[in-house]
């Protein structure tokens, strides 16, 4: 027996609510699915009456599942109408605050269900209210898309560190010709316990980074200790060698990570607290910033640019 086109609304209106229901289900309860972004860590512990906003979700999901079951029965429709545009209208702020703020992976899973959802219901079971309910749906698709290249960008330009583990407590952006860098590096891989709670995450603004970074990369990975990041910062007259293609794309993704920071300036310190390392000859206290992404201020001179060839930085 084949489904008419209603029908087949239906089904995909109750295979979407379902699907939506299970996953906020499963992420309520800690499963984090689809975690790949900062905003998911920071979200997970939002909530409101002191239920988080999965167990909302899966509320909101469940109930159009039941209202899709009991479609078309009297009234329903209209119960439908309001259900799918109110999902539209809070996931449609939520998808603001998330422009404004952080993106979230997970999050925007659970709005694209949401967005499957309203389509099978406005357009297949042409529920009252249409031309609302696409004006708010048009809006959500505009932060919708948004969000998503925010996603992607996080994603897909994560950091890559040169030493240490991604998980490190502590991450620094540095440039192999930045004289702060050198110092601020030193004093780390100089502390013993501040050294294996440190990642290294390089930052090539003129050749003579690429130069020295594509030296080290030419050594087996064993060899890339603390040593070596020292060694980055000493002039060598040898033969040049060049970066591969993914190589300049993995550097071109510290760049933007140090950009969506909102960081200029190398080095760059990232800690879960505030610290400083003091320079004794200098003066001056290097850029800190903390586990959510807002620069503390640092005073402009310090460091080099991460993003032009600063030659005053050098002398």
């Amino acid at each position: 027996m084949k489904m008419d086109s209603s029908g087949r609304s239906k089904f995909l209106l109750l295979a979407s609510s379902f699907l939506g229901g299970m996953y906020c289900l499963l992420n309520a309860t800690g499963a984090e699915l689809f975690c790949g972004t900062q905003g998911c860590e920071i979200y997970a512990g939002y909530g409101l009456f002191g239920l988080s906003f999965y167990i909302y979700g899966f509320a909101g999901f469940l109930g159009v599942f039941l209202l899709a079951l009991w479609y078309p029965r009297r009234g329903v429709h209209l119960l439908l109408s309001v259900a799918v545009g109110l999902a539209l209208i809070f996931d449609t702020l939520f998808l603001i605050y998330q422009t404004l703020l952080w993106p979230c992976s997970s999050c925007h899973v659970v709005a694209l269900l949401i967005g499957l959802m309203a389509y099978f219901a406005i357009f297949g079971l042409k529920v009252p209210g249409q031309k609302f309910l696409m004006g708010v749906g048009l809006l959500w698709l505009v932060f919708f898309v948004f969000v998503g290249l925010a996603v992607v960008k996080e994603v897909a330009f994560s950091p890559w560190a040169i030493y240490g583990s991604d998980e490190a407590l502590v991450k620094v952006y540095f440039s192999p010709t930045c004289p702060a860098c050198e110092e601020a590096a030193r004093k780390i891989l100089n502390d013993p316990q501040a050294s294996t709670e440190t990642a290294f995450y390089p930052i090539a603004k003129n050749t003579k980074d690429e130069a020295r970074l594509a030296k080290l990369l030419r050594q087996p990975p064993e060899k890339r200790d603390a040593q070596a990041i020292l060694g980055l910062f000493e002039e060598k007259t040898e033969q040049p060698t060049t970066l591969s293609v993914r190589e300049k794309f993995l550097l071109f993704c510290n760049k933007m990570v140090l950009a969506r920071s909102g960081a200029t300036r190398v080095p760059l310190i990232v800690s879960p607290h505030i610290i400083e390392i003091d320079s004794s000859d200098n003066g001056f206290s290097l850029p800190i910033e903390n586990l959510w992404g807002s620069p503390v201020k640092a005073t402009p001179e310090v460091g080099c640019s991460a993003f032009t060839d600063d030659e005053d930085c050098e002398e």
